[in-house]
């Protein structure tokens, strides 16, 4: 990639763009995965955006920092009112390993917020 162009970089990334949109259209994609798209380019959109409002890499480190930590503290959130209203069911087989990550996750902040 080194050798790559960011103008053939963007090219790619508009091919690869157009042939998600025709394999949504036909069908190809379901609805989660195109939910996860959408969460992807969500979030480049606004790293972009911060790109172009920064005014040099320390600025953009701590801009993706901040929006990681932001975004987690959403999808946390949001999890939790969708369980609490019946809205995601409790018995995918992901909850078990997801509790043990936050657990894990909020260990370690409380251990380096001492």
């Amino acid at each position: 990639m080194a050798d790559t162009s960011f103008a053939q970089q963007v090219a790619t990334f508009n091919g690869v763009l157009q042939e998600i949109e025709k394999r949504v259209a036909a069908g190809e994609v379901g609805r989660e995965a195109v939910a996860d798209f959408k969460t992807s380019v969500d979030d480049l959109r606004l790293r972009l955006w911060s790109i172009l409002g920064t005014g040099s890499a320390n600025d953009y480190r701590a801009f993706q920092e901040r929006f990681r930590l932001r975004r987690a503290k959403e999808i946390c959130r949001g999890l939790e009112d969708d369980l609490q209203a019946g809205a995601l069911s409790p018995r995918h087989e992901e909850m078990g390993p997801l509790g043990k990550a936050a657990g894990s996750l909020a260990s370690r902040i409380a251990t380096l917020a001492r």
